[in-house]
């Protein structure tokens, strides 16, 4: 009997050291990537700063003649997308078009939890 529960303990022990250094290895990555992650504003400042160190002053650009007509200004683009307040139209037609799209559009329907029911047609000879 007293064979039985010294199996049963070194088991246990042995367990317990592998818990005790999985959890040791798994938060010191985490504390490793938190330290990583709060590095990067320096990293981003420096960034900047060399980035404004290279960059140049353009020329003055010379006075238009009166000749030449004044072309008019261009708007800036604004970007759309992911990270800017912009909302971005999508469309399915843009991208796929015949029975294609009517399966990919039921499947999304379907997926976002509205009450559709995705079925086969056929013809009939």
């Amino acid at each position: 009997m007293a064979f039985m529960f010294a199996d049963i303990s070194e088991n246990i022990s042995e367990g317990l050291l592998n818990m005790a250094a999985g959890l040791i290895i798994v938060f010191g990555v985490l504390v490793f990537l938190s330290l990583i992650i709060s590095c990067f504003k320096y990293i981003n400042a420096i960034a900047e700063s060399s980035s404004a160190a290279k960059a140049t002053p353009a020329p003055a650009a010379p006075a238009p003649s009166k000749a030449a007509p004044v072309p008019a200004p261009v708007p800036a683009a604004v970007p759309v997308g992911p990270g800017t307040m912009a909302k971005q139209t999508v469309s399915f037609e843009d991208e796929v078009e015949g029975p294609v799209a009517a399966v990919i559009l039921a499947a999304v329907a379907q997926a976002c939890g509205g009450n559709f029911k995705v079925t086969s047609i056929k013809k009939h000879k």
